[in-house]
């Protein structure tokens, strides 16, 4: 289970920028007054301001060289946490520390044998606490797991790829004394069928995004296209057509509206005419949109694409810059990467 997006309230919103971004060294996705969103690794977390403290529990992974790096940084300004041993470094299965950020949070870095160098791989795990843990475990059976420890206070809930660490509420966060407490979450992860999952009871909201296969990760899939005649559009395709429309925006210079396409079966076609066909791509705004949370994955197709010959290219509409790599196909038409869930 792939931890692709994280939201998370926020109380201390401007010292929790400046720790996320100068002393773990996330990289900035977006930024307002009311919420700020980093990159840590495959993983997006997202910061909510919030009139109420919070707590949390976050786990991220790297290498040992980077590991090495954040833990010397960290241990110069003095937030690294000691257990019963007064060890502030420790081990399990590889090396491991623990600290809080500046709103108290208790967040753990694990040394581990993953496809990166020197920077940060994921989020692989995220405590969710409750009255009842076995009770949850239930709730959550939509999701896979590998694991079946049985206890009424703590239980992993995942796999090698991320885990809920589901406790119960109360119970202390290792290595401290900070007791669990119950706070809202918004999780997009990965599974075998997608879905959205409100806890009837709990702040706890749950996007499962199913990915196409392992050669293309791809969680969604859109084509975009422009018009002069925006209103005409969502007339004829909302109220003419019967197309749900499923959001809308306007930002960065553009307005625009999305309609979903009901059921499973999406269709690409390519055609050749035996007589030939110049086959000109209209604008640089007609484009196909592959969202692949996973930006590791991105990046090697990316990559792929880069050794045979394609390389990126700036985006006619900067909001594609954000998260997206823009390249041309061999006609010239355009594709975006992007490394979020999607909507």
């Amino acid at each position: 289970m792939k931890l692709y997006h994280i939201k998370i309230a926020c109380f201390k919103i401007d010292e929790m920028r400046e720790f996320y971004l100068d002393e773990l060294k996330l990289k900035l996705i977006f930024s307002d007054s009311n919420s700020f969103t980093c990159q840590a690794g495959r993983t997006k977390i997202t910061f909510v301001k919030s009139e109420d403290k919070t707590f949390y529990h976050l786990c991220l992974r790297t290498d040992g060289n980077y590991f090495t790096t954040i833990f010397n940084i960290l241990n110069e300004q003095n937030r690294l946490l000691s257990n019963e041993n007064e060890e502030i470094s420790m081990f399990w299965k590889g090396k491991q520390c623990y600290f809080y950020d500046p709103d108290g949070n208790i967040l753990e870095i694990l040394e581990r044998n993953v496809p990166v160098e020197n920077e940060w791989y994921d989020i692989c795990e995220i405590g969710i606490p409750s009255e009842n843990v076995e009770s949850l475990k239930k709730d959550f059976s939509f999701l896979n797991t590998e694991y079946n420890n049985e206890n009424d206070s703590f239980s992993f809930f995942g796999d090698q790829e991320g885990v809920f660490v589901l406790v119960k509420q109360g119970r202390n966060w290792y290595p401290t004394e900070r007791a669990a407490t119950i706070h809202p979450i918004t999780l997009y992860v990965s599974g075998e069928e997608a879905k959205t999952y409100l806890h009837p009871s709990l702040p706890y909201t749950i996007h499962v995004k199913k990915e196409w296969s392992p050669e293309l990760p791809a969680v969604q899939f859109w084509v975009a296209r422009p018009t002069d005649k925006l209103e005409e559009i969502i007339e004829f395709y909302e109220k003419g057509i019967g197309l749900k429309k499923v959001g809308g925006f306007s930002h960065n210079g553009y307005d625009g509206v999305m309609f979903g396409l009901p059921g499973k079966d999406y269709h690409l076609e390519f055609t050749h005419s035996f007589e030939g066909s110049p086959c000109p791509a209209p604008t640089k705004d007609n484009l196909l949109v592959f969202y692949i949370p996973d930006i590791t994955v991105r990046n090697n197709i990316v990559k792929r694409l880069n050794n045979m010959g394609y390389s990126e290219t700036e985006s006619e509409n900067p909001y594609w810059e954000t998260s997206g790599v823009t390249i041309e196909d061999p006609d010239g038409f355009r594709i975006v990467l992007m490394s979020t869930v999607g909507i």
